[in-house]
């Protein structure tokens, strides 16, 4: 049985599933710059963990905006 996104307890909510396209297109829809792909290698390099991959994902956001000017 698939589990219910509803009932997600604060552990979850704090986690990401890289093979759940919710959770990818979630963090595309923050950081619409970077890639899906990007963003599952940030998730696979760095863990689940999801304020961990924000911050990855915010800092190589900050480079490739700096990196145009």
């Amino acid at each position: 049985m698939t589990e219910s996104k509803i009932l997600k307890g604060q552990r979850d909510r704090s986690r990401i599933d890289v093979n759940d396209p919710v959770d990818v297109e979630y963090l595309h829809h923050q950081f619409p710059w970077l890639t899906h792909k990007e963003i599952k290698d940030a998730i696979k390099q760095h863990g689940p963990d999801r304020e961990a991959v924000q911050s990855i994902l915010e800092r190589a956001g900050s480079r490739s905006h700096t990196d145009d000017d």
